[in-house]
């Protein structure tokens, strides 16, 4: 026992008795944070299947200009008709099947005056177009756009550029005005049929955040095992010492 109190009252083990709860605690922390991120994944593959099999909405009865978009109605299915306005945007930097490309957004204005982007579909990124890439028109007349509601994108980079594209599908920079809707439409189907390739739907996948927060609480139980393993170790090899230095004497 004394050469057990003898090791413990070091300076270094006595930091890292200290050390050795707070790396617990962070390490369930971050098991817990990792987990979170499973349930939200796993949440938004539920409203995705939900959404695909669920009747579409009116736009109108979900939600009305200028009001944010729950988490819970994302992947809403809904369906919006009206004129497409002038001013489409191509959004730089999406793949397609790992091939690069260009989202095609265009502003669909309703009767009652509202609008709301729509992800009309994809463009492939070519030679041809690498420095100013042109979207073919949307369709003309009255349209009715069927497709899932999806969250507005962070703000990143310049906003709008100046040839007409973006680096981010941020609607309030797209579509400033107080009539328009704060999410988009992810267009699934159109009537007239658009003439760009549509974006498929798909969730963002569970990852591998319940495998990363597996990983950390087996850390955390590691942790005490190896302190009480060096531990062990220390004090025998403690023990040794003073026996060796008993049997010189």
């Amino acid at each position: 026992m004394s050469d057990l109190l003898a090791v413990l009252r070091q300076p270094r083990w006595i930091a890292m008795m200290i050390g050795l709860p707070i790396a617990m605690a962070l390490s369930l922390v971050a098991a817990n944070w990792q987990y979170d991120r499973h349930e939200a994944r796993s949440a938004q593959e539920q409203r995705l299947a939900a959404a695909e099999q669920a009747a579409p909405t009116p736009l109108a009865a979900v939600l009305g200009p200028g009001q944010q978009l729950p988490p819970e109605g994302q992947y809403t299915t809904v369906t919006v008709s009206g004129v497409y306005d002038n001013g489409s945007v191509l959004i730089r930097n999406r793949t397609l099947e790992g091939v690069p490309g260009l989202w095609v957004v265009s502003p669909l204005k309703s009767a009652d005056g509202s609008s709301i982007l729509v992800l009309r579909g994809w463009l492939e990124a070519t030679r041809s177009n690498a420095e100013e890439a042109v979207a073919s028109p949307p369709p003309t007349g009255q349209v009715t756009v069927t497709g899932v509601l999806q969250p507005s994108e962070s703000k990143r980079g310049a906003g709008l550029l100046s040839n007409g594209e973006a680096t981010s599908l941020h609607t309030q920079t797209l579509c400033p005005e107080p009539s328009c809707y704060v999410p988009y439409v992810q267009a699934v189907t159109s009537q007239p049929a658009d003439s760009v390739e549509p974006v498929p739907v798909k969730g963002p996948g569970l990852g591998p955040h319940l495998g990363y927060a597996g990983q950390w609480v087996i850390f955390c139980l590691l942790l005490p095992v190896g302190f009480v393993i060096l531990l062990r170790r220390e004090v025998r090899e403690t023990r040794e010492r003073h026996s060796a230095l008993s049997a010189s004497g």
